[in-house]
């Protein structure tokens, strides 16, 4: 198989132990026991994980890289999951957010800023479009919602390594080409409160970004 066709298999099975885990969140888990499902679930599926599981629940959202923890889940907290598989050698890197019970007017004004942040910057690519034309276009919507700034680059090509070739960053003037697969994850981190990220794995094809992750981005309360 190839890059592409490699790439789409290994974001499909993302998506499949997305819905697999939205099962296995419940109260009392811990974050090493979501990590540790989402691996037995690729597992049994013959694929590998593309890098560490990120499982962050509350406060501990606000971490960007976390490792996760014994901390176990309680209710009207954050849970944000970076996960991704390895199939034929070619990686997936997608997040997804939620919150466990009764989001609050705060998560849904944190969440919903995120998710446009991140619909903005996808309809502005377009081929040999400049990589920090797009990190602008999110990056300044965030801002304008009143949060700080992206504290990491807004994307980054996937391969197989999960970061590879291009940078959608501020300070990156690559173009974006035909062909190219990347990622789009705007996020917002608040110490002491938690974090949201939503990413997603794209293609550009035909002038404009395809998605080759599918997984629900409306926010889930569970």
């Amino acid at each position: 198989m190839d890059k592409v066709s490699s790439t789409t298999r290994a974001c499909a099975l993302t998506d499949e132990c997305f819905d697999f885990i939205l099962k296995k969140v419940k109260v009392g888990v811990s974050e090493k026991e979501l990590a540790t499902e989402i691996r037995k679930f690729m597992n049994k599926k013959g694929a590998r994980l593309a890098f560490h599981t990120i499982v962050a629940f509350g406060e501990n959202a606000y971490e960007i890289h976390h490792k996760p923890t014994n901390k176990k889940l309680a209710r009207n907290q954050f849970v944000l999951l970076d996960f991704g598989a390895r199939v034929n050698g070619y990686c997936a890197d997608m997040s997804r957010t939620l919150v466990f019970g009764k989001a609050t007017n705060e998560q849904k004004k944190i969440y919903n800023t995120v998710f446009t942040a991140q619909e903005k910057a996808i309809k502005a690519i377009k081929s040999n479009c400049k990589t920090y034309e797009i990190d602008k276009v999110a990056r300044d919507y965030i801002f304008k919602k009143g949060f700080h700034p992206i504290p990491h680059t807004l994307g980054h090509g996937v391969g197989k390594q999960v970061h590879e070739g291009l940078k959608i960053g501020p300070m990156s003037a690559e173009s974006l080409k035909v062909g190219d697969i990347f990622t789009i994850e705007p996020g917002i981190y608040i110490k002491n409160f938690g974090g949201v990220r939503i990413e997603d794995v794209l293609i550009l094809q035909k002038g404009r970004a395809r998605a080759l992750t599918h997984s629900p981005k409306h926010l889930i309360e569970l």
